[in-house]
């Protein structure tokens, strides 16, 4: 008996479909199998970068109390200097500013302090409120603080400090009178967590103990016992599953960290990852039928109505990318490429007015950069001038005090109003001159200031804020010891280039240690300016101003003078406020 025609496709198309269809039903088990194992895979990769990351941070802040405890100087003067002694002020003083700036360095710690077991003497520099914290340790900390037993293992300890678990570690000076300790937020160090590029609202993230007592994150007693369960396991697999008191299942990735008692973990609900897989199932049904109706007229349709007008796009992107900005695509035969066509056209006009609406905004936004770079203030300056006054007070130095306080008055009257593009040298200078006067009242006969400047410079213009910041860092840096005298200069003197352009050189020095190898490679190299931080901010600003004003015509160089001392050279065009050449000695505005 001959079989139809119908039949025959039919076993055919059945032939073909049935097979097909038994490899994609396993595919699909198979698939959530993969994707789960997958999924884990990769958050517990993720998850071990990031604890990497944070265990890489407590190292350093680690690091950073070792090196504190066994090298800082001002921790030495400040542990065998009498309480009543100008020392001890200035120890403490110049130790609170450079731990102001540890803090906003090392962005996890919460607050580094150092206690005086024989004096019972607490201080601290903090991102919380000073007396609240000093409270806190107080009541918080009062047994390891009087205990001479110190750790003697790299991890950090977790303690509740004003009701808030916190990483803590403390170490001895050299003396052996003072402990050195720093608190590490649980917050700080879970924030990076949050910021997981696979975190959802279908995930769960916690930090943990090793006794179990939750850290971070929401979840029951249940819950906690069931995850410490997983992370006790001798092999943690990545695939362990955990059914939650909200009864769904979740795939558990938990990490231990190397420096401190705690570990983090993430929950994935399994039933998210695996949500598109019955649609999956649905479309495996359809196959068989759409490969019968496709396959008829797919080849005929595609070529005409997709293959060439996709060509047609393709030819017009490359010769748009050439920069033929005036090209435009023919109208489209179907619905949709006549509006990928529309947009397309529409595209090409919106990129030539998007060139010149860029450059406006690039202008803009350099102008915008000027004023912040222009209105940078030191609180640290601003209140420790006001300490001297306070004591000045005390002292009942009066004529001493209006002194202090003409200065500081020109000080900020000068900062206060640097909204100018360009000012005179002579201004600058005066601004130099105020500043130094006030480091004179806080170190007497300890400081002193001289300036050789030609009067032909006077009415030079250059950007504001330009020398000052060097003169502060030449005393915040080169000052080191308060004993012996330090002395800061200021020379300008006139040159002509090769290319027959008159420049002025500024050169400012100081008696201090200058700077070491790595200092003069780093400064020299501009390896602080690609990435600044709160310390070299001020170098950072003034070879911003100079590439902005001058281009490759300025240059700012560091060196060591071979008579002992650091050295600043700056070296500029010397050009009116239209930025025509200045000749010295006439005035530029």
């Amino acid at each position: 008996m001959r079989l139809s025609l119908r039949f025959k496709v039919s076993a055919l198309v059945l032939l073909l479909v049935l097979p097909l269809f038994l490899f994609l039903y396993y595919t699909n088990i198979y698939s959530a199998n993969v994707i789960r194992e997958k999924v884990a895979n990769s958050a517990s990769d993720t998850l071990s970068l990031h604890l990497g990351s944070l265990d890489e941070l407590l190292e350093q802040t680690s690091t950073y109390l070792t090196r504190t405890a066994n090298e800082s100087i001002l921790l030495e003067l400040y542990s065998e200097s009498d309480p009543d002694s100008v020392s001890y002020y200035v120890s403490l003083r110049k130790l609170m500013d450079q731990w102001y700036s540890d803090v906003s360095y090392y962005s996890i710690i919460r607050t580094v302090f150092v206690y005086h077991q024989e004096r019972d003497e607490l201080y601290l520099s903090s991102q919380k409120e000073y007396y609240h914290e000093k409270d806190v340790i107080r009541s918080g900390l009062s047994s390891r603080l009087a205990s001479s037993r110190y750790p003697t293992t790299p991890k950090w300890e977790i303690v509740n400090v004003g009701g808030e678990p916190v990483l803590y570690k403390a170490l001895p000076d050299k003396s052996g009178r003072l402990l050195i300790g720093a608190l590490i937020s649980i917050d700080a160090l879970a924030q990076p967590l949050t910021q997981l590029e696979s975190a959802r609202s279908d995930e769960k993230i916690g930090i943990i103990s090793k006794d179990s007592h939750l850290l971070w994150g929401k979840f029951s007693d249940q819950d906690l016992a069931g995850i410490r369960g997983l992370l006790d396991r001798p092999s943690n697999s990545a695939s362990n599953s955990i059914r939650l008191a909200d009864g769904n299942d979740y795939l558990f990735v938990g990490k231990p960290s190397l420096f401190s008692d705690l570990s983090v973990f993430i929950l994935l609900d399994e039933k998210s990852l695996l949500d598109e897989l019955p649609l999956f199932q649905r479309v495996i049904k359809g196959i068989p039928i759409a490969v019968i109706v496709v396959l008829a007229i797919l080849l005929i349709l595609l070529s005409r109505l997709v293959f060439k007008p996709i060509h047609s796009l393709a030819s017009g992107m490359r010769i748009l990318g050439k920069g033929q900005l005036e090209y435009r695509l023919k109208e489209g035969k179907s619905k949709e490429f006549q509006l990928i066509t529309e947009q397309f056209n529409r595209m090409a006009e919106q990129i030539g007015d998007l060139k010149i609406d860029i450059y406006e905004e690039q202008m803009k936004v350099q102008q915008a950069e000027l004023k912040h770079l222009q209105a940078q203030i030191n609180p640290h300056f601003f209140m420790n001038s006001l300490n001297i006054v306070y004591h000045l007070v005390d002292l009942q130095k009066y004529a001493l005090i209006k002194k202090m306080i003409g200065h500081l008055v020109s000080y900020f009257r000068f900062i206060m109003s640097t909204n100018d593009t360009w000012i005179e040298l002579s201004g600058e200078m005066n601004h130099i001159r105020n500043y130094m006067e006030i480091q004179r009242v806080m170190y007497p006969d300890r400081l002193s200031f001289h300036e050789e400047f030609p009067k032909e410079f006077e009415n030079m213009l250059v950007p504001p804020l330009l020398v000052q910041p060097f003169v502060e860092n030449a005393i915040k840096h080169g000052f080191v010891n308060n004993v012996k005298p330090f002395a800061v200069s200021i020379s300008v003197n006139g040159e002509t280039g090769n290319d027959g352009v008159r420049y002025a050189v500024i050169r400012i020095s100081d008696t201090g240690p200058g700077f070491d190898i790595q200092q003069l490679e780093q400064l020299n190299g501009g390896l602080y300016e690609k990435e600044p931080t709160d310390r070299q901010l001020g170098i950072w600003n003034v070879r911003r101003r100079l590439t902005m004003f001058y281009g490759e015509r300025a240059a700012l160089a560091f060196v060591n003078d071979p008579e002992g001392g650091g050295v600043v050279e700056l070296k500029m065009p010397i050009t009116g406020r239209s930025g025509a050449s200045y000749v010295p000695g006439t005035d530029c505005r």
